[in-house]
């Protein structure tokens, strides 16, 4: 008999661990850590990245990607983070199933898939969802055995994502059928024009004022581009602000009046671009998503919870592109 030691790049490759183009597969990342959660229950935080590092570094994949893949595991539902004392901890979330349209579903949490049911495996390294085949009533009915209730998208999104930064400010709960988009937008603009602060005239702000549906482009590039402008008309943007350093920047709401601007500092970019949607509802022009076909795409940053939300319901295909199937649920009908 003869033993032939593993490479680390074979050993990568037959994990899974590098995708095609030999760049660290996101899904390999967040199935070594789904494991780990499945085996552990409750964990640090630190544990699980540091766990999931480790693997990488086996066979010698950068792992430099590993906290965006653990967010997008929490933003899914996958688990959820809680604070214990002074440290972050990793939770399984609730066993669900969301039904993603054609016959297709997603799973949440520690779900034993029943052999009855297709768990479908994707090439696409980008996707990170469990995605299974549920078509009939018993099959339906073999998942809620092994203890995961199917939730709809609807419910999935509930609390919608922009309501934790209205309890943050608040600093008590709300009552989530008070607050549309376009509300969370005029509460945002009185906090601004009540807390902003007056910023000097050499401050450097870069505004998003472009028309929506264009090429949006980075409000960190060395030069300006895309939507973004160093100036915007009289009235009340969103931009970011230079912080410290030259790749320093602040999410921040900009009240324009003339010469005079006023800036009110976000919580971070995830509130940023909730903002950047609230506005749109509520001033216009919306902001635009495309569809082609089966290919859905969206031109602007989406919140984590949005673009999880097209995760679940859509299998991406590239930068804020999606392929859906036409019974998928039509998310933007859900946002209020």
């Amino acid at each position: 008999m003869t033993i032939e030691a593993l490479t680390r790049a074979r050993f990568a490759s037959e994990l899974g661990y590098i995708d095609p183009g030999g760049n660290a597969s996101p899904r390999a990342i967040a199935q070594s850590m789904r494991d780990a959660i499945r085996r552990w229950g409750l964990c640090p935080k630190r544990a699980l990245l540091k766990h999931a590092r480790e693997q990488l570094r086996a066979g010698d994949v950068p792992t430099d990607t590993v906290p965006q893949v653990l967010e997008r595991l929490v933003a899914l539902g996958e688990c959820v983070e809680v604070a214990i004392g002074h440290e972050a901890y990793i939770a399984p979330s609730e066993p669900r199933w969301i039904a993603a349209g054609g016959g297709l579903a997603v799973l949440l949490g520690p779900v034993d898939v029943p052999p009855e049911i297709l768990r479908l495996e994707t090439l696409e390294p980008a996707d990170l969802a469990v995605r299974v085949q549920v078509v009939s009533e018993e099959q339906a009915a073999m998942l809620e055995a092994r203890g995961a209730r199917q939730v709809s998208l609807a419910d999935w999104l509930h609390p919608l994502g922009y309501l934790r930064h209205v309890t943050r400010r608040s600093g008590d709960a709300v009552r989530g059928d008070r607050f549309t988009l376009a509300t969370f937008w005029e509460h945002l603009a009185a906090a601004a024009i009540e807390e902003g602060l007056q910023v000097d005239p050499d401050a450097e702000i870069r505004f998003v004022v472009g028309a929506p549906g264009a090429y949006f482009g980075q409000q960190a590039a060395a030069t300006l581009e895309g939507r973004w402008r160093d100036s915007a008309p009289d009235g009340m943007w969103c931009a970011y602000r230079r912080g410290y350093g030259d790749t320093h920047w602040l999410p921040t709401l900009v009240s324009v009046d003339g010469d005079h601007r006023r800036a009110f500092d976000l919580f971070d970019g995830d509130e940023w671009r909730w903002a950047l949607l609230a506005r749109s509802r509520a001033i216009g022009p919306e902001e635009v998503v495309r569809q082609s076909g089966d290919e859905v795409q969206v031109t602007w940053p989406l919140p984590r919870q949005l673009r999880a939300a097209l995760d679940i319901v859509g299998l991406p295909s590239g930068k804020r592109r999606w392929r859906v199937t036409a019974e998928a649920p039509d998310l933007w009908a859900l946002l209020s």
